[in-house]
């Protein structure tokens, strides 16, 4: 490797860290967890570091390493959901509702199947058609298809939670 595995690793983290924990959140919906998830993916990207072989981007692989790592933990931890729900006093009501809604719309995204709550994570953190394809292995096009379709899900889904 020409880059100094410590440095390359290091700017890694710092670019790739805030991405991956939302994802893993997304994932766990529980900060401990995500952070431990986070912690256990760039372990994964930090030994596998010599290894990569540039048939992709860093951040599709980081990517991958992170949704597998999620994978494995949902397949072991069945069932081991907890919500957390923050009641801080004295707020104004349009942040109450804002917060209200960004809250309905990460329960909402609770409720997909698994690939779609992590290409709907992806598209959240900017990530461009063609990269989300890379990491799924779908077509940039197959990805629009499917993001037309999840965004339809969550309308339904959001308004079957608040039908008003």
């Amino acid at each position: 490797m020409t880059v100094d595995k410590n440095k390359l690793f290091e700017s890694l983290f710092s670019d790739y860290k805030e991405k991956i924990y939302r994802l893993c959140y997304s994932y766990s919906n529980d900060d401990a967890t995500a952070k431990d998830l986070l912690q256990e993916s760039f372990s994964k990207v930090w030994s596998h570091l010599d290894s990569f072989q540039n048939r992709s981007e860093y951040s599709t692989w980081i990517y991958r390493i992170a949704v597998n790592t999620c994978l494995n933990y949902l397949r072991s931890a069945k069932n081991k959901r907890v919500e957390f729900r923050d009641a801080v006093p004295d707020r104004k009501e349009e942040e109450i509702d804002t917060e209200t809604q960004i809250n309905n719309l990460y329960l909402a995204i609770q409720k997909l199947e698994e690939v779609d709550r992590l290409l709907i994570s992806m598209l959240l953190d900017d990530i461009s058609y063609k990269e989300i394809g890379l990491i799924l292995g779908i077509s940039e096009n197959n990805v629009g298809v499917k993001i037309h379709r999840i965004k339809k899900q969550l309308k339904d889904i959001l308004t079957k939670m608040n039908p008003s």
